[in-house]
């Protein structure tokens, strides 16, 4: 599902918050916009490439979050990390985009069950975050970021 032939690197949108993103694959479907439903596989990696945890994990049970929202309204979705949330807005459905998130905007409120997401499920790849984490606060590993490589299969 996740692509990895090389992208131009042209093609790599910073935004002022330090999020970046390129497009591994355009998608045919609607713009991702604030305050819609959707839903996306994803794959979490550490900036080295090496992977986390992903929803490929989990039976492919996608993460569901309204793109803006700081609360979750139901149980069946979340509330996306702030990168994330930032970096997923015009991304077309059936597209496969690489998120560049910073600590900063990751996983800041915890990994408690509903904080914001994608959370994986297990110990082991909540503890692989946490330690990715405690180096950021203590500047270890400057620049030390999340990737997510998500795809988006459904807005509503």
């Amino acid at each position: 599902m996740y692509e990895n032939a090389p992208v131009p690197a042209d093609s790599i949108v910073i935004l002022p918050s330090g999020v970046s993103y390129q497009d591994l694959r355009t998608g045919t479907g609607p713009e991702i916009i604030e305050g819609k439903r959707v839903n996306i596989q994803w794959v979490l990696k550490r900036s080295n490439g090496y992977t986390i945890d992903s929803s490929l994990n989990h039976d492919g049970v996608p993460f569901i979050f309204v793109v803006g929202a700081r609360s979750s309204s139901t149980k069946e979705e979340g509330v996306a990390i702030e990168g994330l949330d930032q970096g997923i807005r015009g991304m077309r459905v059936g597209g496969i985009r690489r998120i560049v998130v910073p600590p900063s905007l990751s996983y800041t409120q915890g990994l408690e069950e509903g904080m914001p997401g994608p959370i994986p499920s297990d110990f082991g790849p909540k503890q692989r975050i946490k330690r990715v984490m405690t180096m950021a606060k203590d500047n270890d590993v400057p620049g030390e970021s999340f990737l997510l490589d998500v795809k988006a299969t459904r807005m509503q």
